[in-house]
């Protein structure tokens, strides 16, 4: 786990970063820095273990702080969703159906939706 928090470290010098423990078991991670939007998130203990896993959680948190701050995303920057898997609530994967189903949802109520 040093070795993930190190890499966090090093993708983020700028940041103030902090881990939290929550009761449910995962850790609360959380970027500050001055003049900016702070950034949470709730990330399972077991991810930070798997080196490919810490990328893929920075690459997120990348984006996220630049969505938060009001940046613009560029197409390069969201290549990566698409080929990874859904994160859902049980454990089971998505069915495409269901994928189906929540992007209309999602265009009904006006949201960009985009996979490139």
């Amino acid at each position: 786990m040093h070795a993930a928090i190190k890499e966090f470290c090093d993708a983020f010098p700028a940041h103030e970063i902090d881990f939290k423990p929550r009761p449910d078991g995962t850790l609360l991670l959380t970027l500050r820095q001055p003049g900016q939007v702070p950034l949470s998130q709730a990330i399972d203990k077991a991810r930070l273990l798997e080196p490919a896993s810490v990328r893929e959680l920075i690459h997120d948190l990348t984006l996220g702080l630049r969505r938060a701050n009001g940046q613009a995303l560029l197409a390069d920057d969201c290549a990566g969703w698409c080929p990874r898997e859904l994160p859902t609530f049980s454990g089971e994967p998505l069915h495409v159906p269901a994928v189906r189903t929540l992007v209309y949802r999602g265009k009904m109520r006006g949201e960009s939706v985009q996979c490139l």
